[in-house]
């Protein structure tokens, strides 16, 4: 009866599993922010049961897309619905969820695909052990298998994106240690669930066929965690290794990606300057098409974010601050320069997605300012502006390229933010999501690009999220 609910909730978002100190939740209905804050989390009752679910309705439109193959114009109506249920009185718990994401009023040339519509899916289905100072030196030791979603660091390179319509979800093990209150240690080896149906069509009449994982595509690697370095900062590093191959019903791009990351950050609070630097290397090879016949090419490409602002304090709390975002792009000849973002969020750095979807963590150098502001519990605001420059006037840009690179590298100017009122506190909440993208010379000029007689790319979105 209570699943019935769940998947005919007329709005939409995912319910979260248990807030462990060893291992925050990952459900993006956990977090009003950024994925895995333990403060937003649901906490269990006094026997161990914890069962959520959470539902979003969203209607958006965008104009003036340039992205060739897709229509300029779209609208669309988005759920997505979703359960948790957690028991675990002792150490060993176990736990599930439902996810039902789908769109409706779909169209041909749509760019809605397997990353907003997913419906009637199981991401989560798990055993967790947690073992409370085993060696008798104040370590814990938390113990995961099954399926089940991943969180670590900023969420730049895994992540489970609230926006988003739909998660990544994982199959494998993951394993938590905490030395001390201190440092965290999250080590995972784990096989990517591949997002089905994959036919357009399908995806359009919200088919219901059950993900799928095999050893073609493997996910490993770890994050450590220092929660107070110095003044404030925590520090991170971490390595991440994808491995794929063509399957017998799929064909990839065999990346064979070496990721290794580092960040240094410290969070915002009134009368403190915060910030957040981050950096990634990438190494390895991939295929230079899907094609099973195709070359192979070497790697090497990174990223860099780096913000700093300071929050003030009165009652409207504002805080402002500015950023800049480097992710390389690929130039002709030796290696292949485009970075790889790996399942990484985009929506706190650059932007909605879903059909807007301009900005990702590639071929990219855009500094910018941004505001934000929390007058109150109910209320909150977030407004950015940046300039945006391609890395590599030969790479693509929203998806389009002009390999000559004549139309040079300035992609245009974005405003963009969210506005959050929660009618009934920490239960329903009204947003809405915008974008203008005022087009640079490379958007007017590239010969792929559609919509050149459109200056602007208009985006907005309006959704109602109620949790349980």
């Amino acid at each position: 009866m209570i699943l019935r609910f769940a998947i005919a909730a007329p709005l939409l978002t995912l319910a979260a599993h248990a807030a462990q100190a060893q291992s925050l939740p990952a459900s993006p209905a956990s977090s009003t922010e950024k994925p895995g804050k333990e403060e937003t989390a649901p906490k269990k009752d006094e026997t161990g049961l914890m069962v959520t679910a959470s539902s979003r309705a969203r209607f958006e439109t965008v104009d003036g897309r340039p992205r060739p193959g897709f229509a300029t114009s779209e609208d669309a109506f988005l759920l997505r619905t979703g359960i948790a249920v957690e028991y675990g009185p002792g150490p060993v718990a176990i736990g599930a969820e439902i996810i039902d994401s789908r769109a409706y009023d779909i169209r041909g040339a749509t760019q809605i695909g397997n990353g907003d519509v997913d419906a009637l899916e199981l991401p989560q289905a798990y055993v967790k052990w947690r073992l409370t100072d085993p060696f008798a030196n104040g370590t814990n030791v938390a113990l995961q298998g099954g399926r089940f979603l991943i969180n670590l660091g900023s969420g730049r390179l895994v992540a489970t994106d609230e926006y988003r319509n739909t998660v990544n979800g994982f199959t494998g093990v993951q394993v938590d240690i905490e030395p001390d209150r201190n440092t965290e240690l999250v080590a995972f080896y784990v096989l990517p669930q591949q997002r089905l149906p994959d036919e357009q069509d399908r995806i359009r009449h919200n088919a219901v066929v059950m993900d799928r994982e095999s050893f073609d595509t493997v996910f490993f690697g770890a994050h450590l965690q220092r929660k107070k370095l110095f003044a404030g900062t925590q520090g991170e590093i971490a390595y991440y290794r994808l491995a794929e191959r063509d399957g017998s019903d799929r064909e990839t791009a065999d990346r064979r990606l070496h990721t290794i990351d580092a960040r240094l950050s410290r969070e915002a609070k009134a009368r403190t300057v915060d910030y957040d630097l981050e950096g990634a290397y990438q190494f390895g090879r991939v295929s230079e098409s899907t094609m099973a016949t195709a070359g192979k090419q070497s790697v090497a490409a990174g990223f860099v974010h780096a913000a700093a602002g300071y929050t003030f304090d009165t009652p409207l709390k504002p805080r402002v601050g500015l950023f800049y975002d480097h992710a390389s792009g690929d130039r002709p000849g030796g290696k292949l320069g485009r970075f790889d973002t790996l399942f990484g969020s985009r929506r706190d750095d650059f932007g909605p997605s879903g059909t807007y979807g301009a900005l990702a963590r590639e071929n990219i150098s855009a500094p910018g300012v941004r505001f934000e502001a929390r007058p109150g519990d109910r209320f909150e605001l977030l407004a950015d502006y940046r300039g945006i420059w391609l890395a590599s006037r030969r790479d693509r840009f929203f998806n389009v390229t002009d390999k000559t690179g004549g139309s040079g590298r300035f992609g245009g100017q974005q405003v963009e933010g969210r506005l959050r009122y929660w009618l009934i506190p920490k239960h329903l909440r009204l947003e809405s999501n915008y974008a203008l993208l005022f087009k640079g010379d490379f958007l007017k000029d590239a010969p792929q690009a559609l919509a050149r007689d459109k200056k602007t790319v208009r985006f907005i979105e309006v959704n109602l999220q109620a949790t349980f």
